[in-house]
């Protein structure tokens, strides 16, 4: 199951496996929280919002219509909605049409000082939890996430096979968790 492609997975829960679906979450989560926590910058919120995505996604999979494009644009739609409905009901503003898209994806974010420390201060908590990882589940973890690599592109860089850049990719995370 797990060496299906994405498109296959995709079909495979439409018709009903919930495996396949659990592997979609497994390799859209992140992408799809980065997309939403782009729009929002809130944690907490992109969080939320990308649980629904696939909670929406789980309930309407039957209907996925095959539209010839990646699997993940099905379910960055559904991320771009909520991030619409999230911001009106946020600021309680009634926009129509494409204006409503326009305005609401791309407003701009204003980091004071206190936002920027924070970041900072992440960014260094990170580097060092990444450092007390191997060096190969760092190395797959600082592509993946910091640099944005594909699977993919990970694999033909670090010459390893797609599944066990999947495998360490799992792995890392794992132990990732259990440090923090």
């Amino acid at each position: 199951m797990k060496n299906l492609c994405p498109r296959e997975l995709i079909f495979a829960a439409r018709d009903g496996d919930s495996q396949a679906f659990a592997l979609l979450y497994e390799e859209f989560f992140t992408p799809v929280f980065r997309y939403i926590f782009s729009k929002i910058n809130n944690r907490d919120d992109a969080e939320d919002l990308t649980q629904n995505v696939f909670l929406r996604a789980f309930g309407a999979i039957k209907n996925f219509e095959d539209q010839q494009k990646s699997p993940l644009a099905y379910f960055f739609t559904i991320a771009r909605n909520l991030i619409i409905d999230f911001w009106r009901k946020k600021r309680g503003t009634e926009i129509e049409g494409e204006e409503k898209e326009n305005v609401l994806l791309n407003l701009p974010t204003k980091n004071g000082p206190q936002e920027n420390f924070q970041k900072k201060e992440k960014s260094e908590f990170v580097e060092k939890i990444l450092e007390k990882l191997k060096p190969e589940y760092r190395e797959i973890l600082e592509l993946k996430f910091l640099q944005d690599f594909s699977t993919a592109e990970i694999a033909e860089k670090t010459g390893k096979s797609l599944a066990n850049v999947r495998q360490i990719q799992v792995r890392a995370l794992r132990k990732l968790k259990n440090l923090l």
